[in-house]
């Protein structure tokens, strides 16, 4: 007859190779207090002073350039709005806590610029495509008795506008995922 073995002893059998790696752990919570740290700063929660204090106080380790390097590159995203902060600025002052690479330090600067002129390309593009739309708009307005529509109440001007914002988003994500890669070399 074969032993009936009791939950307990299938976890432990199961777990009896299990090791725990102490450094990693410590590297880890290192990682995440830096990041804790760094979004505190980006979110302008507190005293930017303070928090940037703080990094600094940290020993410029493995830990705080990993947990830098992964928050600035998490923060370089294209805004659907016009930026009015100064999150950009403050993602470019972390990239100096951690590298003073000249060639670092330009492209974030390029990669930064390229972000902000994203939600004016995409204001541009809706102006120009309503601009040619307004004559087909108005035509119509005039064959139902006087009626103006706008163009975002169109359907066909829907589809386009959709597609060129898509193939518009397309290459700006193209070009910024190239970027983040070539960046997070440098870091």
């Amino acid at each position: 007859m074969s032993k009936i073995r009791s939950a307990w002893e299938i976890a432990l059998e199961k777990t009896e190779d299990i090791v725990v790696d102490k450094k990693k752990m410590l590297f880890d919570e290192a990682v995440k207090q830096v990041r804790a740290l760094a979004g505190a700063y980006l979110n302008d929660d507190g005293s930017a002073s303070e928090v940037v204090e703080k990094l600094n106080a940290l020993e410029k380790n493995e830990a705080l350039r990993e947990g830098l390097k992964t928050t600035i590159l998490q923060n370089l995203n294209l805004p659907q709005e016009t930026v009015l902060t100064d999150r950009y600025e403050r993602v470019a002052s972390l990239a100096k806590l951690i590298t003073e690479n000249p060639q670092a330090l330009q492209l974030l600067d390029q990669v930064i610029g390229f972000i902000k002129q994203y939600p004016e390309h995409r204001k541009q593009l809706l102006d120009q495509l309503k601009e040619q739309f307004a004559p087909m708009m108005q035509q119509q307005g005039e064959q139902y008795g006087g009626i103006s529509a706008s163009p975002e109440n169109n359907p066909e001007f829907l589809k386009i506008a959709q597609q060129q914002l898509e193939k518009l988003s397309k290459q700006y994500t193209d070009t910024l995922e190239d970027a983040k890669e070539q960046l997070k070399e440098l870091l």
